[in-house]
């Protein structure tokens, strides 16, 4: 990740030209959870983790047989909506094994700090770019940070706010508004848990600053509701859904369904380059551009809370703790609601170091370890 970001860095590259980088993290994603069923001692047998694993590589088996072999889907497309599913399939692989160290984590975290910051401003400053990135897209990228963060200040217990506060520099310099929304939601949960005497305000406070935060983002778009992009994008997906009966809610459309006519010729105008990967001039749920809907319409509604149940429970096994494990997954839903959440890359990765990382260490005694020591 280091050499990847310095090369972005070097070569001042936007989002298409550190394409490359995307390509080298999901491979060595890949390798890194496969290799880890050799590295770590094979764990004791957890139903919850049998059940996603499983689940997933079922799931995909057989919407692979009827979508691809069965009606002739796009293998790209296919791969591109089960994504998520890849995803935690590979997890799952994951779960309870510590590879990686506190501290090599925590080195990450500083390094990446750097690079964001000096890559934002020379993308700003010397490209005159809106929406600077170091990866790919800043709103997906973001929350690998905010996961280290989480990292840092799950066994640490410091506020650490001038780290905090630069993390939110580097989220105000990225120009994305979702990013805002969930580095907003990090700084609550770091707050109501470092001042436990001052909860009864810190509630009504954090309702007062997501409002707010909400507000600025809705009126620095466009003058109406009806003129925002994802607005528009959530009435034609509407428009999809509508007649659906309560079976199709619960389980989606039929694997890889494409959308109407009139849909895809409505977002050809705006994310052609978003259809079939087959050039046949068909679309599919991707140009929603929100996951929620995409993975209402593709998997319905038990599959959506398949994968937000299966990220959730994949992290408290591996000895997350409840409240960053929520808070995280809690800041990917909040990436859905504009873009790609559990389909995205960043949301594997920021998995990965949340799992993986070791924030146990032999010397931490409970109180009542420590008692019957000086008993003894």
């Amino acid at each position: 990740m280091t050499v990847s970001g310095l090369i972005s860095i070097a070569l001042l590259m936007n989002k298409g030209q550190a394409k490359f980088a995307e390509y080298a993290l999901e491979a060595v994603f890949l390798s890194y959870s496969s290799l880890a069923l050799w590295w770590a001692k094979r764990n004791e047998f957890v139903l919850s983790i049998a059940f996603i694993r499983w689940g997933c590589l079922i799931y995909l088996g057989v919407s692979y047989i009827y979508a691809v072999d069965i009606r002739g889907a796009n293998l790209q497309d296919f791969l591109l909506i089960y994504k998520s599913f890849v995803y935690l399939f590979f997890l799952s692989l994951l779960a309870g094994k510590k590879l990686m160290t506190y501290e090599g984590t925590n080195k990450l975290l500083f390094i990446l700090l750097g690079l964001f910051f000096v890559k934002y401003v020379a993308m700003i400053v010397v490209k005159g770019e809106d929406r600077p990135i170091l990866y790919m897209e800043n709103n997906f990228e973001l929350m690998l940070i905010y996961a280290l963060f989480l990292i840092r200040y799950t066994v640490t217990k410091e506020k650490a706010l001038t780290v905090l506060g630069f993390v939110g520099l580097i989220t105000i310099l990225s120009l994305s508004r979702s990013s805002l929304l969930m580095y907003c939601v990090l700084v609550l949960f770091v707050f109501y848990n470092s001042y436990e005497k001052t909860r009864v305000f810190i509630i009504p406070g954090a309702i007062l600053i997501l409002g707010s935060v909400i507000v600025f983002i809705f009126s620095q778009r466009d003058s109406s509701i009806e003129e925002i992009d994802r607005f528009k994008f959530m009435m034609v997906w509407w428009s999809q859904v509508k007649d659906w009966s309560l079976f199709e809610w619960m389980v989606g459309a039929p694997r890889i369904t494409n959308l109407s006519t009139p849909a895809c010729r409505f977002f050809y105008h705006w994310y052609d380059t978003l259809f079939s990967r087959s050039g046949n001039g068909t679309c599919y749920s991707v140009v929603f551009h929100s996951f929620l809907l995409r993975a209402i319409f593709d998997h319905g509604i038990l599959g959506l809370l398949f994968i937000i149940f299966a990220a959730y429970n994949l992290l408290i096994v591996s000895g997350v703790r409840k409240g960053a494990a929520l808070v995280f997954v809690s800041i990917v839903i909040i990436n859905g609601l504009s873009v790609s959440s559990f389909n995205n890359l960043f949301f594997a990765v920021s998995t990965v170091f949340l799992m993986a990382t070791n924030t146990e260490f032999p010397d931490d005694e409970t109180e009542e370890e420590m008692i019957e020591e000086e008993v003894l």
